[in-house]
């Protein structure tokens, strides 16, 4: 109230009031989109998205048997491919692969469960496809049955950051979280056909190849608390924010191998 009456003094609103219950609104606006972004974090509505290919990866579960929070870690990015078969014979200009990482739903498969699938190829150069070569590679990673995967995001350099949450096996409830960066163009890709037929799900080739996610052997951070999505990745400032309990925003950089953190209440 004190700020409103110093306003009034500077030229403000005369009405203290009406101006205080016009920001009340505002916040009030704020908080509502604010919750709806963090609902919705992945949707995206745009006339530029344009459906060229149509790959069915695995199917989903029922609205009626989904519970109303359910919602599926995907990130979705590319990077200048390095190897020499990238090198096109025409330009010799440097090609681009796109990386496609999602968590596969343990409804979806009764022999596939706490998985996450990434796909790299979808982005094809129309020279290759002529000539019989397909570069549609995926592989399914499978997470350790004491830890579930909140969140996922790729990051530069081909690079796939995780955030887990640990449990034990006296309770299911989270003790701990964890995050972890690993390179995603080091695991054993298989290479899958691509096919638009529903009843042929594409992930279901890849169960009998599936690489087992080893935390010890990778940059792992561990987090004292238990957390939630959405995680929040910066490759410009190398920097990722996790949200976890009791309101608190962690802070981390990505670059170091400290477990520096900032927490914000």
């Amino acid at each position: 109230m004190q700020r409103s009456r110093e306003l009034v003094q500077f030229g403000g609103f005369s009405d203290t009031e009406y101006l205080r219950r016009t920001l009340a609104k505002e916040f009030q606006q704020m908080e509502i989109s604010f919750r709806e972004a963090f609902e919705m974090p992945f949707i995206t509505v745009s006339r530029k998205i344009l459906c060229e290919d149509f790959m069915p990866l695995c199917p989903l579960p029922s609205l009626s048997k989904a519970p109303s929070s359910m919602r599926i870690p995907t990130s979705v990015s590319y990077y200048e491919d390095s190897s020499k078969a990238s090198l096109s014979h025409y330009t010799c200009q440097k090609q681009y692969i796109d990386y496609v990482s999602l968590q596969v739903p343990n409804e979806s498969f009764s022999d596939i469960a706490n998985c996450v699938c990434i796909v790299r190829g979808f982005m094809y150069d129309s020279h290759r496809l002529k000539n019989g070569y397909s570069s549609l590679e995926a592989v399914l990673l499978y997470i350790p049955a004491d830890y579930q995967c909140v969140d996922l995001s790729l990051y530069k350099d081909s690079q796939i950051v995780m955030l887990l949450n640990r449990a034990t096996k006296r309770s299911e409830s989270a003790v701990g979280g964890c995050m972890m960066i690993m390179h995603a163009s080091d695991l054993p890709y298989v290479s899958i056909s691509r096919s638009a037929c529903t009843d042929n799900w594409t992930l279901q080739e890849l169960k009998d190849s599936v690489a087992h996610l080893n935390i010890g052997d990778e940059k792992a951070r561990t987090i004292p608390h238990s957390v939630t999505a959405p995680l929040a990745v910066s490759a410009s400032r190398g920097v990722a924010c996790v949200f976890a309990a009791r309101k608190r925003a962690l802070v981390y950089i990505l670059e170091e191998d400290e477990d520096e953190v900032s927490d914000a209440e």
